[in-house]
């Protein structure tokens, strides 16, 4: 017990934690193990399963693979969405079961500003979206880093639900050399000529590196962003009309 807290006690006053990233809001999903912002290991999904059948496995093997016991983890990061409805709802709950019992915090993430952060390197001004479906996109516009990083971030526009041409519109009014990345990125361009990047997922590594910036040595868990689902619509699937429930409603 004493060696456990004495691990725990020199973890916590480290500026590289370790931290258990999970993605399931996008396609495919994936999770990452990193020591501060560095990743040690990761695991995409390639097969048909549902995020919540595939899920608890890849946790296991990533950690094994990565030399990590669950109690040797600093924290937990998930993403929130916006993406698929059910995966955001897989993977904060699984995050917050495995943080529960340790006592960890989970770290909530959105979707597009892990997308922004993976394109910083090729541009300062991204234009991060995600197909939404129904022939929509989730998108989110963002301009330079700002010098004081905190979650989540601030983009100048969204996050929002839109039209393709639309986002596509707004993007060439406000930063026509933004960097168009995501899933969504084929439906915006067909709308103009951009600079274009393409899908940039897996996002679990950079998950990650997003919680571990927001790390405090002396583990001040309040300045990290609670993880609270960003859905931007309402479910495709809807409970089925009770007729009883609606006459008393």
């Amino acid at each position: 017990m004493r060696a456990r807290l004495a691990r725990y006690y020199e973890r916590l006053m480290s500026s590289r934690p370790r931290i258990l990233a999970v993605d399931c809001a996008t396609i495919p999903a994936s999770v990452a193990v990193l020591s501060g912002t560095l990743e040690t290991q990761k695991l995409v999904q390639d097969n048909d399963l549902r995020s919540d059948a595939w899920l608890g496995t890849a946790i296991g093997k990533c950690l094994t693979e990565s030399n990590v016991r669950i109690d040797d983890l600093d924290g937990l990061a998930a993403s929130v969405g916006p993406g698929t409805f059910t995966g955001i709802r897989v993977g904060i709950a699984t995050c917050l079961g495995l943080a529960a019992p340790l006592g960890l915090p989970v770290v909530g993430v959105r979707t597009l500003d892990a997308l922004a952060t993976i394109a910083r390197s090729e541009s300062d001004v991204i234009a991060a979206c995600i197909d939404a479906r129904r022939g929509q996109i989730y998108g989110a516009l963002y301009g330079p880093e700002p010098s004081k990083f905190s979650l989540p971030l601030e983009p100048i526009w969204g996050p929002n639900v839109c039209d393709p041409e639309e986002f596509a519109r707004l993007i060439s009014a406000k930063e026509p050399r933004a960097l168009i990345c995501g899933s969504g990125t084929p439906m915006v361009a067909s709308h103009g000529t951009f600079h274009v990047a393409g899908d940039r997922f897996p996002l679990a590594t950079a998950i990650g590196s997003l919680a571990a910036r927001t790390w405090k040595p002396c583990g001040n868990q309040s300045q990290w962003p609670s993880p609270r689902p960003v859905y931007l619509r309402p479910a495709d699937a809807r409970p089925p009309r009770n007729p009883l429930r609606d006459q008393h409603s």
